[in-house]
């Protein structure tokens, strides 16, 4: 994911989230996870979720672009940053929570099944799985990036093999419900 190491592409990027609220899909989160919980952010971008997620959790942020964990510890200097793979997740640590917000989108079937079969093992037990993703029935690749739009019934089918499905919750992004946002639970035995 080369685009977004580039400057300019965080800048634009940058701007496009100006207006980006997330109150609506935080708020549902707040009912499933205890306040202080630990939450690791997998594809945190510029930390737009960051500004809310750390008032309530202990947040560690992650990504795959040196640009974004840059400005992201000059932006957020007590929190902790690091770059990783929203695939291979490899870190030691274990969190309450793992958490994205149309990441996983960049991943084909194989990638996201393997992210969710190593998901299990970083999130505690009975943690929380929380993640959105773009609804719909394609997929492409734009500057070099792949996109691809969730079938509903497919991915909760898929998400259900690892996890104890808690609430969805579908929205609007840009259209009326183009998006839904998942809340798991992590049972471990699977």
């Amino acid at each position: 994911m080369d685009f977004y190491n580039e400057p300019s592409k965080v800048d634009e990027y940058e701007k496009m989230c100006e207006e980006y609220d997330g109150s609506e899909l935080h708020t549902i989160l707040y009912k499933h996870l205890k306040e202080n919980s630990t939450l690791l952010e997998l594809g945190c971008g510029p930390g737009n979720d960051i500004v809310a997620l750390q008032k309530k959790y202990q947040v560690t942020g992650s990504d795959l672009s040196d640009e974004f964990i840059l400005r992201c510890k000059k932006k957020f200097p007590d929190l902790s940053f690091f770059k990783l793979d929203a695939v291979f997740i490899n870190t030691d640590k274990i969190f309450d929570c793992l958490f994205s917000n149309k990441v996983l989108h960049h991943f084909k079937f194989e990638q996201l099944e393997a992210s969710l079969k190593r998901q299990k093992e970083v999130i505690k037990a009975n943690g929380l799985f929380a993640h959105t993703f773009w609804l719909g029935d394609k997929e492409f690749e734009m500057e070099g990036m792949f996109f691809l739009f969730y079938n509903k019934e497919k991915l909760l089918s898929i998400v259900s093999k690892y996890y104890k499905i808690l609430e969805t919750y579908i929205y609007k992004e840009f259209e009326e419900n183009d998006s839904i946002f998942i809340i798991a639970q992590n049972n471990k035995s699977s």
